[in-house]
């Protein structure tokens, strides 16, 4: 370790080297990683810091500050292409330690973005993380690691899909869940998936400039029959309507008249939820640095930093 220490610290100024230097361990990593001219006998010299170590029983601890020192110099500027949210049960952790890190730039994914928009309250990104969280079994992220309260959300969906089985809304991924608890989250899916649709459609409905009407399509359900008319293209590309038997027609807390319109219970439940979002001191710090170290795209040593796609229109 010693030996891949002084290689990779090579690369860099001795000041740079010291002040990445872990400061329980500084001088003694100097001493070892710094050829002395004057010492006759180098290894009994060495040996002896290292017998040192291992005597007072600090050789875990001391193996330890090695490798991280070697994994720092190694990696001196970390670029993060986004999405760290929504990619495993872990995403409150991977922030910590991406807050310590000493030297990182971040490129939003779109799972970091809707993350964003919920930490501000915007409705319809705080349905998408929920609904995002239930279907791949990482609740806790949400519970545990942001201590945001669902017991609203889910007394409300037991209530109302209790005779439900939701199985349109199954789970995804590979999670640990008991079968009550498969339950519980299948009939939270589908009620905050509701929210969400009625949420998004709210928010096209105010921007037309946003040109997704396309995407709403609660208001093209026939409720009384079970199906849904959507314009499809043909072989020449012209869009006719097509009407298909809906999966799943129970819909409960859709209005027909006014789909897109919350019941007094959703509106009561989004409203606490948006307070737990806003109020939560370690979400507000984690997306504070989002702003801080991130940006859509980057331009690093002649290459472009992005994550995803990026629309090649003719124009």
């Amino acid at each position: 370790l010693i030996e891949l220490c002084k290689t990779t610290a090579s690369k860099y100024t001795r000041s740079k080297v010291r002040k990445a230097l872990p400061a329980d361990y500084a001088y003694v990593i100097e001493e070892l990683i710094t050829e002395k001219a004057e010492v006759l006998d180098k290894e009994a010299y060495y040996d002896s810091i290292v017998d040192t170590i291992i005597d007072i029983g600090r050789a875990e601890n001391f193996i330890i500050a090695l490798a991280e020192l070697i994994q720092r110099l190694v990696v001196d500027h970390l670029h993060v292409l986004g999405d760290i949210y929504d990619r495993g049960p872990g995403p409150h952790f991977i922030m910590d330690r991406l807050m310590d890190y000493h030297s990182l730039d971040i490129q939003w994914g779109n799972h970091d973005v809707v993350w964003m928009g919920a930490a501000v309250g915007q409705a319809a990104c705080m349905a998408t993380v929920i609904r995002n969280s239930i279907r791949y079994g990482n609740l806790d992220i949400l519970e545990d690691g942001y201590g945001i309260n669902l017991l609203p959300l889910a007394t409300f969906a037991l209530n109302t899909y209790s005779d439900d089985p939701c199985t349109c809304f199954k789970l995804k991924g590979s999670n640990e869940l008991n079968q009550y608890e498969v339950e519980v989250n299948l009939k939270m899916h589908k009620a905050i998936s509701i929210i969400q649709f009625k949420a998004e459609g709210q928010l096209i409905k105010a921007h037309p400039e946003y040109h997704m009407e396309h995407r709403n399509l609660l208001h093209r359900i026939d409720y009384e029959h079970g199906t849904i008319t959507l314009d499809m293209p043909d072989e020449k590309g012209n869009l006719t309507p097509h009407t298909y038997t809906l999966l799943d027609n129970n819909f409960p807390t859709i209005d027909p008249k006014d789909p897109y319109a919350y019941t007094p219970i959703e509106a009561d439940i989004m409203d606490r939820l948006i307070k737990a979002f806003l109020n939560c001191e370690k979400l507000q710090q984690h997306v504070k640095f989002l702003l801080a170290k991130g940006s859509l795209y980057k331009i690093y040593n002649g290459n472009l930093l992005y994550h995803g796609c990026i629309p090649l229109n003719p124009d």
